[in-house]
């Protein structure tokens, strides 16, 4: 098979798993595609903010809830085209397509060359970057690791010859797309001043210091904090390092590596990098130097401060990294095919969420926007939540998200109390005429005043809980939210049933 064909191979098998995917979601949903996360309904919703001269999921506030500078951004056009939530799977596809062509020409040379070995590896390259679910979290991830692809593809091309142009803009996407980039497109940086293509790398560095200070500024003209709200509420180690706390810091990051190691994914990728460090320090030649150390550069920061799981998505460019690393310098010391292995291995990591890939996204169904369908359409009134996605998008009311993710003022409040009575009573004063939210999440937090006046149950793959609790805050609205919630109650899907309680 020659590399084309492998990457037309591996690119149908890919597009083709996504379709039926969609198809399956589409069928148990009732006809409406939903993403197997709460999280891309909250780029949409920044999204809708953005089209309106705001930056925030709220009108007239600002806020700081997107984990990327450029999605949100990116999204925004196409919901002007009126694509609606179909605008995410556009943007993931597309960086999930990139990301297998790119991958699987890689790996090519390899596992090509024998027809049979070529078509066992197809599958299990989707299988072990979790090409096929991946865009079905509705999140900038595969864009992410299409562009991560790119750079090792890239300084291995600059290590024999000319560095191509397209380096410099995978080097500055890298970063822009989510914020873990800057590791590799650093590590980039040094590596192309190390083969002597300097003056591109004074300009990646340049662009990447033009990018900092153009998304610094902006945030701090908006009052807001460098980084995301939702990247320190994630990331203790960010917020550690950003509230200027070096011993929390270190501590934070520690642990974080430590808990990374422990998933089997991270157990992989450190055996396969001490594998190309063994390789590269037995035998260096310039471009196992030019690919191996900015990956393992890479690898290192995401062990320190990034995150794995959170429905196989948070890690898996760091794979696709591994796998381009493996696929450039393994074959030069030993058999192609021995590159199974690490695919089979990856893969049979991601093979249970990719089984539940469609029951995720039906608990999104069952659970969030059913949540939205109440606050628009029933009662429509100031609400509290902690998931806030499906219930700030397309919503003209105002929302109030009590976790801090869509809320700069409730991450800072929350952090320098904790979750309490105090502290809901603090953020919800005057903000909110009731409350959708899970009770695990504000144990012992709840205000006694609140009215736990109904209950939601519903399936549960990724959310936090199977139930969320519904709390009437204004207790002059009793009589309004119960009617609301019996003319609710009959036009919810099965799966989900709500129960109505009695204040005390």
């Amino acid at each position: 098979m020659t590399t084309r064909g492998f990457q037309i191979y591996a690119l149908t098998l890919t597009l083709a798993g996504i379709a039926a995917l969609c198809g399956v979601i589409a069928w148990r949903t009732g006809g409406a595609l939903f993403y197997t996360l709460d999280d891309p309904y909250i780029h949409l919703a920044l999204a809708e903010e953005i089209l309106r001269g705001n930056y925030g999921i709220n009108p007239g506030e600002v806020a700081s809830p997107s984990s990327s500078m450029l999605y949100a951004l990116a999204l925004a056009p196409l919901l002007a085209l009126g694509l609606g939530t179909l605008s995410p799977l556009v943007l993931s596809v597309a960086g999930q397509g990139v990301a297998i062509w790119l991958l699987a020409g890689a790996l090519a040379p390899a596992l090509a060359l024998r027809r049979a070995v070529a078509l066992v590896a197809g599958p299990l390259l989707a299988l072990a970057i979790n090409a096929m679910g991946l865009p079905l979290t509705g999140m900038e991830h595969p864009l992410h690791v299409g562009v991560s692809v790119a750079i090792l593809l890239g300084l291995a091309r600059a290590a024999t010859g000319p560095a191509p142009g397209w380096l410099l803009v995978a080097i500055l996407l890298a970063p822009a797309l989510r914020f873990e980039g800057y590791a590799l497109a650093l590590a980039a940086v040094a590596a192309l001043s190390f083969l002597d293509h300097r003056r591109m790398a004074l300009l990646a560095l340049a662009g990447l210091v033009a990018l900092s200070l153009a998304y610094g500024l902006a945030m701090q003209a908006l009052g807001l904090p460098l980084l995301p709200s939702s990247v320190m509420v994630k990331s203790a180690a960010s917020a550690a390092a950003l509230g200027a706390d070096g011993r929390s810091a270190l501590i934070a990051v520690i642990v974080n590596a430590i808990r990374g190691a422990q998933t089997p994914q991270g157990a992989l990728m450190i055996l396969a990098g001490l594998f190309l460090l063994a390789l590269v320090v037995w035998r260096p030649d310039r471009v196992s130097r030019a690919v191996v150390w900015p990956l393992l550069a890479a690898l290192a920061a995401h062990f320190l401060v990034g995150r794995f799981g959170w429905f196989a998505r948070y890690e898996v460019y760091a794979v696709a990294l591994t796998l381009t690393g493996l696929g450039l310098i393994v074959p030069r010391h030993l058999p192609g095919a021995v590159l199974l292995l690490p695919l089979a291995a990856f893969g049979w990591t991601y093979l249970p969420t990719l089984q539940q890939t469609p029951a995720a996204a039906l608990s999104v169904y069952q659970q969030q926007y059913q949540m939205h369908r109440f606050a628009t359409a029933f009662f429509p009134h100031p609400v509290a939540v902690n998931d806030i996605g499906w219930v700030a998008y397309d919503n003209e009311g105002p929302v109030l998200d009590l976790w801090g993710l869509g809320s700069e003022a409730a991450r800072q409040l929350t952090a320098a109390q904790g979750r309490t009575v105090r502290t809901l009573r603090q953020l919800s004063d005057g903000r909110a005429d009731y409350a959708m939210v899970y009770d695990i999440a504000f144990e012992g937090a709840i205000p006694p005043e609140w009215c736990r006046i109904a209950t939601l149950t519903t399936s549960r793959v990724i959310a936090a809980s199977d139930s969320v609790s519904f709390y009437l805050i204004d207790r002059d609205l009793e009589a309004t939210m119960r009617d609301a919630l019996t003319a609710f109650a009959p036009t919810l899907p099965a799966g989900a049933a709500l129960s109505v309680h009695s204040c005390q």
